[in-house]
């Protein structure tokens, strides 16, 4: 079945207007430990263009094989994360990390300079210092913004039109995920969403990207370039993060897993970009 990005647009959660708990205090934004570290606090002048050329695949449908050409703009993009520590090792960051996510942060870990956990992230800075306030001020819990960008590219693309239009859809459904998560979370953790709509939610979501990758696997087959490669694995790995959200035994765990999701969804993408950058 084809799965189109366009229906991640026209999706919309369920609001009950409820009084905001304590855990918007906590990470009111949006949360594997993947190692991202080129485009942490990167800033860019230019939009880089990249180019991707696809081999054909002779066993899709015929309307699919048309010789196509197309650019694409990957639009650039700026979230500011709240970092809880900073730790030696992997092992005391997971712990630390675990022990955030019972309280309801992402609890996402990288490694720069160290072991990184992040509790979530916010659209601007200072929706982000305004919490980094409030954490310290009412839980004394001390942290840091710091932002994490995606660069705007511009990529030319060519190859067969069924290759094209699933590579074009998976980049769209991506960037419209991460923006999709970051409400839900806000919407958890203001208790305007109940764990039954947040999971039907992350749900679609997976198989969105799980129908959108089964596309670009049998668009590109053995032969993919490697910019489609790692798009496929982003969005295998997005997918797997997703569906762990139904294991959740509280809601205070699963708007943790939201913010998780919505934290790897924006790394990846920026790690994603900034090595196409290059």
């Amino acid at each position: 079945m084809l799965v189109r990005a366009g229906r991640l647009a026209t999706r919309r959660y369920k609001t009950r207007g409820r009084k905001a708990g304590w855990l918007l205090l906590l990470c009111a934004g949006i949360g594997l430990g993947v190692l991202v570290s080129s485009f942490f606090q990167r800033s860019w002048q230019a939009t880089p263009q990249t180019r991707i050329a696809a081999e054909p695949v002779p066993t899709l449908p015929p309307e699919e094989t048309k010789p196509d050409e197309r650019t694409l703009t990957l639009a650039g993009q700026s979230w500011y994360a709240l970092q809880l520590g900073v730790y030696p090792d992997a092992n005391a960051a997971r712990q630390q990390a675990e022990a955030y996510r019972a309280r309801g942060a992402g609890g996402y870990i990288f490694q720069k300079d160290g072991w990184r956990v992040l509790g979530a992230a916010y659209a601007n800075r200072a929706d982000a210092q305004a919490v980094m306030t409030q954490l310290k001020t009412r839980h004394q819990l001390d942290t840091e913004v710091v932002e994490i960008v995606s660069p705007e590219i511009t990529l030319r693309l060519t190859g067969q039109k069924g290759q094209l239009t699933a590579l074009s859809d998976a980049f769209s459904a991506m960037e419209k995920l991460c923006d999709h998560l970051y409400q839900l979370s806000l919407s958890l953790d203001q208790q305007q969403t109940d764990a039954k709509e947040a999971l039907a939610a992350l749900q679609s979501e997976q198989e969105t990207l799980t129908a959108l990758n089964g596309r670009l696997q049998s668009r590109f087959g053995a032969s993919a370039p490697a910019a489609v490669l790692s798009l496929e694995q982003t969005l295998s790995e997005c997918a797997r993060s997703l569906g762990a959200a139904s294991s959740a035994q509280s809601l205070t765990r699963l708007g943790a897993q939201v913010k998780y999701c919505h934290l790897e969804c924006v790394c990846r993408m920026a790690a994603y970009a900034a090595a196409l950058a290059e």
